[in-house]
């Protein structure tokens, strides 16, 4: 197959596969008549999205290692780029070393202990329901997003940002297009969500996406 013939074929296949993503995950999303339904919720922050799930939902595996943000009600998480999450201010160099060049990541945990409207009164908020299998698949998810030590333990960081928060180490390097807001969308299709991570490299492209099939609570700044 020739070079012009090669690229032809990838461009006619990459949208099938990203609208391929579009699609729920059937017998996994929306929740049956009848059954549970989990609520989680997807925080547009302007650049970032997090996402917020219930503490009692989530497995041993995917809940936070420490004590005090497993005792909230509720908890943030978000996948980033280690220096760009952490730094004291942004500048040019961190920013294009994160775009540019793969970079350690980190899981920053939140504790939330009010609703999500009144935690994150200048974010935007979607709200998915999803049954007990695409909880359980979420969690998995969750699980392998923190790296571990030799005792198979996430390895805590120190404080977070913001609020009763952590840094965890994370898999997965970080940078161009592979973003935090990219990680959101394959959390909600590891879930079975109808979302695509191809269209989801800024987070107002996740929370386009998310309005279709969730609730949105506030729209995004």
């Amino acid at each position: 197959m020739s070079r012009k013939s090669t690229g032809v074929l990838i461009c006619v296949l990459l949208p099938i596969i990203a609208t391929g993503c579009l699609r729920p995950v059937t017998g996994v999303f929306p929740p049956g008549k009848g059954q549970a339904q989990h609520r989680v919720y997807v925080v547009d922050h302007g650049w970032h999205t997090g996402l917020v799930v219930s503490t009692k939902d989530l497995t041993a595996d995917a809940s936070p290692a420490s004590r005090e943000l497993a005792s909230t009600p509720l908890v943030e998480m978000g996948w980033g780029d280690e220096g760009f999450y952490r730094a004291q201010s942004i500048t040019l160099g961190l920013v294009t070393r994160a775009v540019f060049w793969p970079t350690p990541t980190v899981l920053h945990v939140v504790g939330v202990d009010r609703e999500v409207e009144e935690y994150f009164p200048a974010s935007g908020i979607t709200a998915v329901d999803l049954s007990d299998e695409g909880l359980r698949r979420l969690c998995a998810f969750l699980s392998s997003s923190y790296d571990r030590d030799g005792a198979n333990r996430p390895m805590d960081l120190g404080p977070g940002i913001y609020g009763d928060s952590r840094f965890f180490r994370a898999t997965g390097k970080y940078y161009f297009p592979n973003t935090c807001n990219k990680w959101t969308a394959r959390a909600l299709r590891s879930a079975g969500c109808p979302i695509s991570p191809f269209y989801a490299v800024r987070a107002g492209n996740v929370f386009r996406q998310t309005a279709r099939f969730g609730v949105v609570m506030r729209n995004s700044p």
